[in-house]
């Protein structure tokens, strides 16, 4: 796997993901080795080592430390290609699912008004049965039609009823909306062509979603399991360490919050009102130790530390996807953009799709993103050449 290895005394081996370990975790400490990667190994493997310029590059999390790279050592990077980065820190990201509902509506990829609608109404169906009248018949109902572990006493408790409902009955593939996939629930265009024809036949929004959440699952007979407690207890443990689960929590935790809510006045297509900020702040203080008013100075301090929209910086370039809702704390949607931090808007494109590897199904916005990225990356590198000869170039990927 990739991560350190960590030792007690005794000399036997820790998990890295205990609390204890975590605390090296941070994005400052990442940009403190890159900057050393740079200065140790690229610059003096350099045939020319005064005139390097070297440029980071990255998507996501990698995409801001690309930009974060730039900003704070200068003196190492000569430019930046930060994509679907949300350098915004933000503790309560409601606008996440706020944008899952605008593609859901959005024809160009595939959705609808209808599918939209389906989605909304069915949930609210399902929320009207957990607690208007809150009888076991109704709970029953609920849990047979999505085959959830444990049957009606299952959604007796209402952070499972959360849990069930604040975080959507089925899955949207908004952030890897991938147009040329293949499989039937692979994209919002399957997605929403699949729910549509279950309202057709079955007549109900809710049994619609329930139809689909069966798809999804390969119309395997094994139960949904809803569980709060045991969510808790998973994340709290090592085997929460498969695919960096626990790590980035943890820096949500100590950096950036990013917590994708369902709040009741926002446009969410879920359980409205369902996932609060209260669920993940419960996770912080539980699987960490971590405060909710640590929790809040941590992400003011990363916007102190790192500028947020307002970055200080020349030459990064922020490319971001229609699509991705992680735009929405990216530099150039509504914030940001500027002549020393130019910006790219890809339409109809998800989470850094760009730069996935190279397909010859891939749109033509895909290709033109892939493109402008190039000239502005040779532009950099060509300034202030001169006639003793051209820069010793270098590419660091942050991943």
């Amino acid at each position: 796997d990739s991560y350190p290895k960590f030792y007690n005394d005794n000399g036997t081996e820790e998990s890295p993901v205990s609390n204890d370990n975590l605390v090296y975790l941070s994005s400052r400490q990442a940009l403190a080795d890159a900057a050393h990667f740079v200065s140790t190994v690229v610059v003096p493997r350099a045939h020319n080592q005064a005139k390097v310029r070297v440029i980071t590059f990255g998507g996501s999390y990698p995409g801001m430390l690309a930009a974060w790279a730039r900003l704070k050592y200068p003196h190492l990077v000569h430019g930046a290609v930060s994509n679907s980065a949300p350098v915004q820190a933000q503790l309560d990201f409601p606008e996440y699912n706020d944008r899952v509902s605008y593609d859901l509506a959005n024809d160009g990829v595939g959705g609808s008004d209808d599918c939209l609608r389906i989605f909304e109404e069915g949930h609210t169906e399902i929320a009207r049965l957990l607690t208007s009248s809150r009888d076991v018949d109704s709970r029953e109902q609920i849990a047979t039609l999505f085959n959830v572990c444990g049957g009606e006493a299952t959604l007796v408790d209402n952070k499972n009823v959360s849990a069930f409902l604040g975080d959507g009955v089925v899955f949207v593939p908004a952030q890897s909306n991938d147009p040329s996939c293949d499989d039937r629930m692979c994209n919002i265009d399957h997605l929403c062509s699949s729910l549509i024809a279950a309202r057709e036949v079955t007549g109900s929004n809710m049994k619609a979603l329930a139809a689909l959440s069966k798809q999804q699952r390969g119309n395997s007979t094994a139960c949904i399991e809803v569980d709060w407690e045991g969510t808790i207890r998973y994340l709290s443990s090592d085997e929460a360490k498969e695919e960096g689960l626990r790590s980035w929590l943890w820096q949500t935790c100590t950096e950036f919050g990013f917590y994708q809510t369902c709040e009741a006045a926002s446009s969410c297509p879920y359980g409205k009102g369902y996932h609060t900020i209260d669920l993940d702040l419960e996770i912080c203080r539980r699987a960490f130790g971590i405060t909710e008013g640590n929790v809040w100075s941590n992400v003011q301090q990363s916007i102190e530390q790192y500028g947020g929209w307002n970055i200080d910086a020349s030459r990064i370039l922020f490319v971001n996807g229609e699509i991705d809702p992680w735009a929405m704390l990216g530099v150039g949607f509504d914030h940001g953009s500027s002549s020393a931090l130019p910006t790219i808007w890809v339409e109809g494109a998800s989470h850094h799709f760009w730069t996935h590897e190279i397909k010859d199904s891939d749109g033509e916005g895909i290709k033109k993103a892939r493109e402008a990225i190039y000239r502005h990356v040779v532009e950099w590198l060509d300034e202030g050449a001169d006639a003793e000869g051209d820069s010793a170039n270098a590419f660091v990927k942050l991943s």
